[in-house]
């Protein structure tokens, strides 16, 4: 009897601490500091899902942090990116502390998950990450959230519903109420691999076509939906039937949000070439060309209500920063020049003059595609007119000369003639 109540008691406390061995598999696997707003990605290590509605975020100080929304679920060996200010120092040393849904981290039984300690950011478009995803080796290096940080693969895995066939209707025949549900619940199974479906209004926002040396080529796609999307077997390439083998990828992005893609092999010409952004059957969703770009300089794009793109200093995963050289004038496909003035929305900048580089986008329609052209100085017409003017008034004609020298002809030849009559007069 005595074993037995060992027995009960040991399994009694298991089922009570298995909740919390489960949440150890929940780990802090990547941040980025240096973004605004920074971003945290989550990962689950174990094979079972997670439910980590109303778990926090925090820093090492102060009063505030970050709640996880209800009905957040973390699935089996999948990841999880949140945005927010997450008051993590940029300069300074501070710790990221993950904690489960017991408390908030200010109160003294909060429950602390993960935690990492660092002294300073590791630079714009970098992060801290676990290397392999999960495990204890921390480093730095350029940002890959949302993807595994060992294969670069989607990490993000979108449920699909399975619903179970209908049973049979059971009649039982007892008035006793029964606990037990008729039928039984829907059943949800993640899928790595979601069915690849086509969208409108994915963007190319940023793209590094010709880095500094020992940087990778990256590029940058925006979300103008308000839903999040899951871009499966999609492709970055270059110059249309030609050039290197399109890089598939497959990306979550959140709605009004955006994602960056990493490349691991070079993809695009450093003189000239396409950047092309294309659905899972190829079809191309936007895109533009480019010549002569500066090296270390990304190519980003004007606004989402443009179609121009210039240089500017790189803005890997956030809001473009302003371009480089003053506003051009942009020259249409039906040959009529606007003025491009930049709209006010997520980017803001201006387009750029260009003598030597010039940057021609297109949608999926060609005659859509606008072409940014060098601006070439018209003639001073004003001044011209002046100066003509000027010399006119300066200069006589000759016909002026002449008449002038007739009207002092004609004046001296009357005081002659009145100077014979007077002494006439006085000799009689």
């Amino acid at each position: 009897m005595r074993k037995i109540y060992v027995f009960l008691l040991f399994a009694f406390f298991f089922i009570l601490l298995y909740p919390v061995f489960g949440e150890q598999k929940v780990k802090i696997n990547e941040f980025a500091i240096d973004l605004s707003p920074q971003q945290v990605e989550l990962i689950n290590t174990s094979s079972d899902s997670a439910d980590i509605s109303n778990w926090y975020l925090d820093d090492s100080g102060g009063t505030t942090y970050y709640s996880i929304p209800q009905n957040t679920y973390l699935y089996p060996h999948a990841c999880l990116v949140f945005s927010s200010d997450f008051n993590l120092n940029k300069s300074s040393p501070d710790t990221l502390r993950l904690y489960d849904a017991t408390s908030p981290p200010t109160a003294t039984n909060a429950s602390l998950i993960d935690s990492y300690a660092y002294k300073s950011s590791p630079g714009t478009g970098k992060s801290y990450f676990r290397n392999p995803d999960g495990e204890n080796n921390w480093t730095t290096g350029t940002s890959t959230l949302g993807l595994y940080n060992l294969s670069g693969q989607s990490c993000i895995i979108t449920p699909t519903l399975t619903p179970s066939p209908n049973p049979t209707p059971t009649i039982i025949p007892s008035t006793t109420p029964s606990l037990t549900p008729t039928s039984p619940p829907l059943t949800v199974t993640p899928s790595v691999n979601p069915t690849p479906a086509s969208y409108e209004n994915i963007f190319i926002s940023e793209v590094m076509v010709y880095p500094d040396t020992g940087q990778s080529e990256w590029i940058e796609l925006y979300n103008g939906n308000d839903f999040s999307v899951p871009l499966n077997n999609w492709y970055i390439d270059d110059v249309e039937s030609g050039g290197a083998t399109p890089k598939q990828f497959s990306q979550q992005i959140s709605a009004k949000g955006y994602a960056t893609i990493t490349f691991s092999s070079s993809l695009f010409n450093n003189d000239q070439d396409s950047v092309r952004l294309l659905d899972f059957n190829k079809i191309q969703k936007d895109g533009f060309e480019y010549q002569n770009p500066l090296q270390g300089k990304s190519l980003g794009r004007v606004s989402f209500d443009s179609e121009s793109f210039c240089e500017e200093e790189p803005s890997y995963g956030v809001v473009n920063t302003s371009c480089i050289s003053p506003t051009v004038t942009i020259k249409t496909s039906q040959s009529s020049s606007v003025s491009s003035t930049p709209k006010s929305k997520e980017i803001k900048k201006q387009d750029i003059q260009k003598t030597d580089n010039s940057f021609q986008t297109f949608s999926s329609a060609p005659a859509a595609y606008v072409v940014n052209k060098p601006r070439i100085a018209a003639p001073n017409v004003l001044g011209a007119t002046t100066i003509e003017k000027n010399i006119k008034t300066q200069t006589k004609s000759p016909k002026s000369l002449i008449n002038h020298l007739s009207f002092l002809s004609f004046s001296y030849s009357i005081l002659t003639i009145v100077s014979v009559l007077i002494r006439m007069k006085n000799a009689v």
